[in-house]
């Protein structure tokens, strides 16, 4: 193990040597053919060129892609707000529907309330005409006159045998006033358009024509949409019956240019062009940027009611800036660069292809003789190795070694270890091995003048050879990184990391250690279990770092408020624990948790807010309790919940009641996911009748549990226990898949024809899987979507509107009737109904039982069956018990209900009957049961 004097000279000597050899055949191998940086120029040319016109495609494919995006957007933006146009007319036309006498201040009124200049300033008018004939003409002009339109009358003068007089126009002014009394008949392009609109009760749009009045004036395109009304707010059915009923129509004249300008004016990037179907004269242009042809162009056919427009989109230069169309310029810069500069550096290398190689046989001689060097002196070994000889000095030492001790290797060399070690326990060790004894030990430093301070692993190994004097090989390691590696895992085992209090597991440990020492002297221990009000809305409003910040603030506080021999630790999110030992009695555990409530009663300040975090408070005792760390925690938690319910903000101690609270709730839960397995939940159905003539028009599917042995248990106390604990998933696709399955079998029975509604809960509605289920569901029994109909409440689609609206929107792709339940009762805001793709409104028991009550109790359902109407929704009765009720709902014009005045929920087989019979007048048969105490639905 000694460092040579000098090489071997056989290894130098010059000629045939193995350095000549590998010089040698290092040339062979670097050889360079002269035809080679030709061919690797063309190589790279052609790579170069590949790669460019790759790039070329891709720019181009992406730009292709934003753009299709861009007009997407745009179009569907153009859309919905050509059907928000048309939506004004639907709904002027409701009013006569719902209000078949309206007169001419509420008509001005309805459309002063549109706010038409604000929300839709392409609307210039929102006028009606009636009906008459030659005998009720007179009596309108009188009509107009007496309603103060002093110089009213019926024009132009040619008179027909019916003429269609506009009679009102709001708002009022010059214009709208100059266009009453017109004879819409008289005019061939409208006298059309008003009998197709009477003849299919469907909107028509006419082609683009100007108003009568303005005649001589310049006429920008517009476009009117008519509506047909019907007398007393009918809705005929056929033809023939739409034009006896015809009493007039709701007109609309909508100008393209602010139609458009509302969705495409602000629009800088792309540029826009709308033409009457595929005519070459645009209604409406936006103004192009350049008159340069556009990168990008397209035409997208829109549907509006009866014609159809076309947009032509193209991009603007603003668009085409923001394209990646320096990357294919930069690639074929780049490439050309790169494939001149290799075959540059390939021909450099060629030229000095010899020089090279005499330089790589003198480096490789060097190499050689430094690597028998480096492994005489052993500077690859891993750890820390010195040369120790018999007088105690170091004779050598490799890099590793130094480095370990923090000492340079020169200073090293000759250091006596006996004078330089500066604990004995090193010293004796030397002594021993060079007496031939093998020692291992561990030393925080290793020499007294200089070096580091560490944890250091110190191996002795006596060493002896034939004729040479004995010498000891000194091995270290240091493993200070190891032990502080083993300090931090172990208090990652016992602390908590974000707070730094005691974890789980040591408060297990200090709990069981107060248990002991209180049994030993008589004492008590209590346990309070801390849990942070409404934490949770901390963390989703201000984030989770803030709510971090928060914890430790609280952690802060708890810990500063205790006693030293208290323990207060971390159990997890926002629950804490604090153990107290060794108290006399329950008052000092109440004391404590007073004492805690008035820490966390000062206010937090954190990154510039201030707020208040209150504690909920559950306290159990040793003995009293339990006696064991898990009972201690278990029951302060139970009465941590209990203080919840109280109001938050306050403590209180375990009580036995509390205790079976707990357990009963428990067992709801698995005796609830028994009854998943062993099929106790059965479907119950209630018939919902038109009140117009009690005929059957659908049927509501209701869940019920039949436990072994507590009997009938009703939603009300298990669902909140299913939301809880997420069973509601599975329960609800078990009652999706039977509701279908029981459908199918009245279909094939007794040829069921109307819709069944199951209820969705709010975690069915928001997994984004509901649309797939339903379809499954209604393939799997061969239904249509009609046939099913989804309840919803409104807290569950006010919660995230766009999700809502998507699910909605997949719901009705596929069919499916869409009611919303409990009407009235939730948080909806009637600005976003109009949003949701829904066909029902269910008015909430609660109001229905108020119909009765003196004074305004019917109001409510009034303004949602008035609601229902403008909307076109349909709109049902929950919970009506007497005939008053009823009489009622038919006064307020309310379409159809469901109660116990008709049937009670029951079973499939027992509702059969009255869906084979449904087109007899029902209610006027006896009750299929008697409507006992009222049942939770």
């Amino acid at each position: 193990m000694q460092r040579s004097s000098s090489p071997d000279p056989n290894d130098l000597a010059p000629g045939k040597s193995a350095t000549d050899s590998m010089a040698a055949s290092t040339a062979d191998a670097v050889a360079i053919p002269r035809h080679l940086p030709l061919l690797v120029l063309l190589a790279a040319l052609l790579l170069t060129a590949l790669v460019w016109q790759d790039t070329r495609q891709r720019v181009a494919a992406e730009a292709e892609g934003r753009f299709a995006l861009r007009v997407e957007e745009l179009h569907r933006r153009f859309e919905n707000q050509i059907q928000a146009y048309a939506q004004v007319t639907r709904s002027a036309a409701a009013l006569f529907t719902a209000y078949p006498e309206v007169k001419r201040a509420e008509w001005n009124r309805f459309v002063d309330g549109l706010h038409l200049a604000e929300r839709f300033p392409a609307i210039t008018a929102v006028a009606f005409a009636r009906v008459v004939d030659q005998w009720t003409g007179s009596e309108l002009v009188t009509e107009a006159r007496m309603d103060g339109l002093r110089g009213f009358r019926i024009w132009p003068d040619m008179a027909g045998p019916l003429r269609l007089v506009t009679l009102y126009a709001a708002p009022v002014n010059e214009r709208t006033l100059r266009t009453l009394g017109y004879d819409l008949l008289a005019e061939p392009v409208r006298r059309a358009a008003a009998e197709q609109a009477r003849d299919s009760g469907e909107p028509v749009i006419v082609h683009t024509v100007g108003l009568k009045p303005d005649e001589g004036e310049p006429s920008p395109p517009a476009v009117i949409v008519f509506q047909a009304v019907y007398r007393d707010g009918q809705s005929p059915a056929t033809q023939e019956q739409r034009r006896a009923a015809f009493a007039g129509l709701v007109m609309t004249p909508i100008q393209v240019a602010p139609l458009a300008e509302s969705v495409f004016g602000r629009m800088g990037d792309i540029a826009t062009a709308v033409f009457d179907g595929r005519g070459e004269f645009p209604l409406y242009r936006s103004r192009p940027d350049s008159t340069d042809r556009p990168l990008l162009s397209v035409r997208r056919d829109l549907g509006l009611l009866n014609r159809v427009w076309t947009v032509q989109y193209e991009s603007r230069s603003s668009f085409e800036e923001g394209l990646d169309g320096w990357k294919p310029v930069l690639v074929l810069a780049t490439g050309l660069s790169l494939s001149l500069l290799l075959s540059a550096l390939l021909w450099a290398l060629a030229a000095t292809r010899h020089r090279a190689l005499m330089i790589a046989g003198r480096i490789t001689a060097s190499l050689r003789r430094r690597e028998t060097e480096l492994d005489l002196l052993f500077n690859q070994a891993p750890l820390g190795i010195a040369l120790i000889g018999p007088d105690a000095r170091i004779t050598d030492c490799n890099p590793a070694f130094a480095r370990t001790v923090g000492v340079a290797r020169d200073a090293l060399v000759g250091a006596d270890m006996r004078l330089r070690a500066p604990d004995p326990a090193v010293t004796a060790a030397i002594d021993s091995a060079i007496a031939g004894e093998s020692l291992r030990l561990e030393v925080d430093r290793l020499l007294m003048a200089g070096g580091r301070h560490s944890h250091f692993s110190l191996h002795l190994q006596p060493v002896s050879t034939p004729g040479e004097p004995p010498f000891v090989m000194a091995f270290v390691e240091d493993v200070g990184d190891k032990r502080r590696a083993e300090q931090h895992v172990h208090y990652l085992a016992h602390y908590d990391p974000l707070t730094g209090l005691p974890n789980r597991v040591l408060l297990f440990d200090r709990i069981a250690q107060a248990a002991r020492e209180a049994r030993r002297d008589g004492a008590r221990v209590a346990v309070l279990f801390i849990d942070l009000d409404r934490f949770k809305i901390i963390n989703d409003s201000l984030g989770h770092s803030f709510g971090d910040e928060v914890l430790r603030s609280v952690a802060r506080r708890l810990h500063g408020a205790m006693r030293p021999s208290d323990t207060v630790g971390r159990l997890g999110g926002d629950e804490f624990l604090i153990v107290v030992p060794n108290i006399p009695a329950p008052d000092v555990a109440a004391a404590v948790a007073e004492k805690v409530m008035a820490q966390l009663a000062a206010p937090f300040a954190i990154g510039g807010r201030n707020f208040v975090v209150s504690p909920s408070i559950g306290i159990s005792l040793f003995p009293d309790d339990a006696e064991d760390a898990e009972g201690l925690i278990r029951c302060a938690d139970i009465a941590m919940y209990n203080a919840k319910d109280a109001g938050r903000n306050a403590y209180r101690f375990v009580t036995r009641e509390m205790g079976v609270r707990s357990r009963e709730r428990l067992d709801l839960e698995a005796a609830l996911r028994r009854a998943l397995q062993n099929r106790e939940l059965f479907l119950v159905y209630q018939p919902q009748l038109r009140i117009s003539d009690d005929l059957v028009v659908g049927v509501e599917a209701l869940l019920r549990w039949r436990h072994p042995d507590a009997g009938l248990v009703m939603p009300n106390r298990f669902l909140p226990v299913a939301e809880e604990t997420g069973l509601i998933q599975a329960i609800g696709d078990w009652v999706l898949d039977e509701v279908c399955a029981q459908v199918r079998r009245w279909h094939d029975q007794i040829g069921l024809a109307v819709p069944v509604a199951v209820n969705v809960s709010a975690q069915q509605f928001r997994d984004g899987q509901l649309p797939a289920k339903v379809a499954a569901a209604l393939d799997r029994n061969g239904l249509q979507g009609w046939e099913l109909e989804i309840e919803v409440t409104e807290g569950t689609l006010i919660d995230d509107i766009p999700s809502a609206i998507a699910t909605l929107r997949a719901l009705k792709q596929r069919g499916c009737l869409i009611a919303l339940d409990d009407f009235g009762t939730g948080y909806s805001s009637l600005s976003y109904l109009h949003r949701f793709p829904i066909d029902k409104l269910k008015i909430d028991r609660s109001f229905i039982h108020d119909l009765e009550q003196d004074g305004t109790g019917d109001s409510i359902p009034r303004a949602i069956v008035g609601l229902g109407r403008s909307l076109g929704l349909s709109v049902v009765a929950e919970g009506v018990e007497t005939e008053a009720q009823l009489q009622l709902l038919r006064s307020l014009k309310c379409e159809s209900f469901q109660g116990y005045l008709f049937s009670r929920p029951v079973l499939a087989e027992e509702l059969e009957p009255i869906l084979a019979l449904r087109g007899s007048r029902g209610r006027h048969h006896a009750p299929v049961a008697e409507p006992a105490a009222r049942e939770p639905v």
